[in-house]
């Protein structure tokens, strides 16, 4: 934004060459002392989500190295220090990104809901404001059927990593095709989700020197093929040999793809299924995979940012990155994002990059706790473009300008829900102020009477203070309360019946046949075997 007399002149709208041209010629003409300044507005709105990466392992946000492109747009723009997610897996926390909603309000967290149509999302509101609209993701819990397509005008599908690798020039060719268009563009990738891929690193490095033959996986594969029809949630048959169980285990969370697993082995990693003599090293193997992934998706980010600096439109474009949920790795005995209230899968990375207006500023950093429902308003918000209806969360506008700051005593309310496909357990909240963070009791989580940890003084959440700070429990306890009770589902419509659902997660709704193509994807990522 450039200062003309008592005008502020933003050329978003009209090209930067035109508009430093006009502003010169008004000098300030027609603007009284007492008006307010216009912003700028961007012309390209890109929201990039990470799916399941966490917070510290993101740079800055840890000690992680890796994400060096993003770590650039966090300095050159605005980083959110303590992000959290809506929900606890994909589906939830995506619509709560796409309606600004809380996940219990829009009623999309199982498979056979469709989001309510009288609920505007994002891309709806982009469109009818004149954006062109459109998205590359890779299906999924993003499908197009929970109404994640409304309002775009490509929705396209791509199989699990392509849309950062082989299908990242599909992504670029749209871009350079819309060269001075305003336009949203989403972009999603599940390339950090399980299972990570590795196992060939891992094998070289010499990690499994000794213990596992060259010959070996294809030996257990033709002797445990049978195991794969046996396997429930995730999980292999009984009757397996612990140690072969483990190495299996162990392949499952190295693999490439889902197609590579093994039937003698668990999707999910447990102290049970760790082989006790390398139970270290093969935890740390398993990291790698993961984090390896990340940095692929940080390439992608910075072919996308060269891609938009040649066309001379960076500093015009508002690049939003986030992810939907983190991903545990035994920090408190469980692993992946199912029903886990701690930070390792509710706490995630959050950078919002427009140079035009925020590079240069005094803005790097928010402390205050923030999060999913903030998304929406905040980017209506920065283009000038009214939130339909009342938002849940805030438009952190003001706050990425410098002009305000939010409270210290913001809180937020994520809500943990059971992965869709699995048996349904009762919805918990967490409470996030400040460095106190309150989870509601439940035996899952170890203690049915709640949590309360310090995260300044306890970040791995391993000291309940429940007894020692009753007065801040309750505090907390009472906050996530009146919070539900503020709620006001829109009810999510069954998708073959056409009827509302229950916003009670426990309450049982007809069950979906999925196609073999719908299937394929869920398999794809773990959820269903």
């Amino acid at each position: 934004m450039k200062q003309y007399g008592n005008c502020a002149v933003s050329w978003g709208g009209i090209g930067s060459v035109l508009g430093v041209a006009l502003a010169a010629i008004l000098g300030g003409a027609g603007c009284g002392a007492g008006e307010p300044e216009s912003v700028p507005r961007p012309q390209r709105i890109i929201l990039v989500s990470m799916d399941t990466v966490r917070a510290d392992h993101v740079t800055g946000y840890g000690a992680a190295d890796t994400t060096p492109a993003l770590a650039r747009m966090a300095e050159e723009g605005v980083a959110l220090e303590n992000f959290y997610a809506a929900s606890t897996f994909t589906l939830p926390s995506h619509m709560s990104i796409f309606t600004g909603l809380d996940p219990i309000e829009h009623g999309v967290w199982r498979e056979e809901a469709e989001l309510n149509p009288n609920v505007a999302t994002l891309a709806e509101t982009l469109r009818e404001a004149g954006y062109q609209t459109a998205a590359f993701h890779e299906g999924g819990y993003v499908s197009s059927r929970y109404g994640f397509g409304r309002g775009f005008s490509t929705y396209e599908e791509f199989p699990r990593i392509a849309v950062v690798d082989g299908a990242l020039s599909r992504v670029i060719d749209w871009i350079q095709d819309h060269r001075g268009e305003r336009y949203f563009l989403f972009i999603h990738t599940y390339a950090a989700h399980y299972p990570y891929g590795g196992w060939e690193a891992f094998r070289e490095s010499g990690g499994l020197a000794g213990r596992l033959g060259p010959g070996e996986i294809p030996a257990l594969r033709t002797s445990w093929d049978h195991a794969h029809a046996l396997r429930q949630e995730g999980r292999a048959p009984e009757g397996i040999p612990s140690l072969v169980r483990a190495r299996c285990t162990l392949f499952n969370q190295l693999s490439e793809t889902h197609d590579e697993l093994l039937g003698c082995g668990d999707n999910f990693l447990s102290t049970e299924t760790l082989d006790p003599d390398h139970a270290a090293g093969d935890l740390a193997a398993v990291r790698e995979g993961y984090d390896t992934r990340i940095r692929q998706i940080d390439r992608a980010l910075a072919e996308i940012r060269a891609v938009l600096e040649n066309l001379g439109e960076w500093e015009d474009t508002l690049l939003v990155v986030t992810s939907d949920h983190g991903e545990a790795f035994l920090e408190h005995g469980s692993s992946q994002h199912d029903y886990i209230p701690y930070d390792e899968v509710l706490r995630v990375p959050a950078v919002l990059s427009y140079p035009r207006l925020l590079q240069g500023g005094g803005v790097r950093g928010i402390e205050a706790a923030t999060w999913h429902l903030d998304l929406m308003p905040t980017i209506l918000g920065l283009v000038g473009v009214d939130f339909p209806g009342a938002p849940r969360g805030v438009d952190l506008g003001p706050a990425l300008r410098g002009e305000s700051s939010l409270p210290v005593d913001r809180t937020v309310h994520p809500a943990i829900l059971r992965l869709a496909h699995r048996e349904p357990r009762p919805e918990r909240r967490v409470a996030v102020r400040g460095p106190l963070k309150y989870i509601e009791g439940d035996p899952a989580f170890g203690d049915e009477g709640g949590l309360l940890f310090d995260l300044d003084q306890d970040p791995g959440e391993t000291r309940n203070l429940r007894q020692s700070r009753q007065d801040q429990f309750r505090e907390l306890e009472e906050s996530a309360t009146a919070w539900r009770a503020e709620l006001e589902p829109r009810r999510a419509l069954h998708r073959r019946t056409g009827q509302l659902l229950s916003p009670d997660p426990e309450v049982r709704a007809p069950s979906i046949e999925l196609s073999p193509e719908q299937l394929q994807r869920l398999k794809e990522l773990g959820y269903v075997d």
